[in-house]
């Protein structure tokens, strides 16, 4: 059991961030370069709040309903534009954990199985699911949503193929989906739609920093709640609101909102610095996507 303590506020994990850098080491081929503490820093708090956001779901509900109580909504309020990006990029990374074992999985716990022959058709045989349906993104979402520990588990504990079968045949877990045309509400709400009903719903003071292009220059890497030279880059200077669907995923998926000034001169011998301003140039086309925003 590692202990991490963010803000000041202690928080017990079972899984620690060498161990994931370990993991992603291995499963990319490629060195990764030793964290800053404020790199740590960051990685540790997006870990953090993904088994908070884990936590808003009751664990021993199979159908989990995140917004049930409106305990999503309040609980990304609280965050910072570039913060709900360490987020959702920390969760992409989850996500596509499970997306490789489903993979592996899929055709152990597929109800034509002959390990189910022996219970009866309708209805599907108890611990079988078919994740190749149109509602595999329901499993995924609600899998991902078991938290650190069973992230921990499949990672670094279940090492035999029946070892990782029976993992996720207990750990399976539907996610309640309202949002027709999204992999699930953790991507809805970081969609457009639903970031663009609230701004224009509910405007708050953020957005009015938005709206004005409040001036917000990166102040170093060493204020914790500061934003990244990444976010600062992106969108010129200035403050922003928009998160998610608006950064891109190939940004989210290189980590920009991790790195500190140093790091994005040379990762790898690449400059990352360039690489986020092609990527944003791709996502964009050079514009401004608050500029297309109604109010």
């Amino acid at each position: 059991m590692g202990e991490h303590k963010i803000q000041g506020y202690p928080v017990e994990t079972t899984t620690t961030n060498t161990e994931f850098m370990q993991f992603i080491q291995r499963h990319h081929a490629r060195e990764i370069p030793t964290l800053t503490n404020t790199e740590t820093m960051r990685f540790t708090r997006a870990a953090y709040r993904f088994q908070l956001l884990s936590q808003l779901a009751d664990p021993n509900d199979r159908d989990i309903r995140l917004w049930r109580e409106e305990n999503g909504e309040a609980f990304f309020n609280i965050l910072e534009p570039w913060e709900r990006d360490e987020l959702y990029s920390f969760y992409n990374f989850v996500e596509g954990i499970y997306e490789g074992v489903f993979i592996e999985v899929r055709h152990d716990l597929h109800p034509d199985h002959p390990r189910f022959d022996d219970q009866g058709r309708p209805p599907t045989p108890d611990g079988a699911f078919d994740l190749s349906d149109t509602n595999r993104h329901v499993y995924l979402e609600g899998t991902a949503l078991r938290g650190l520990s069973l992230l921990h588990e499949v990672l670094f504990i279940s090492k035999e193929h029946e070892d990782l079968v029976a993992t996720m045949q207990r750990h399976i877990t539907r996610s309640y989906d309202p949002f027709n045309g999204y992999n699930g509400m953790i991507h809805a709400i970081f969609g457009p739609e639903l970031q663009d009903y609230r701004r224009q719903e509910a405007p708050t003071e953020r957005d009015r920093m938005q709206e004005e292009r409040a001036p917000l220059p990166f102040r170093g890497d060493d204020e914790p709640d500061a934003p990244p030279l990444g976010w600062t880059m992106i969108w010129g200077g200035t403050y922003s609101n928009l998160f998610g669907y608006y950064t891109g995923d190939s940004l989210l998926a290189v980590g920009y909102a991790f790195w500190d000034a140093a790091s994005l001169e040379d990762i790898e011998g690449q400059n990352v610095k360039e690489l986020i301003k092609t990527l944003w140039k791709n996502e964009w086309g050079g514009e401004d996507p608050r500029e297309y925003l109604v109010n």
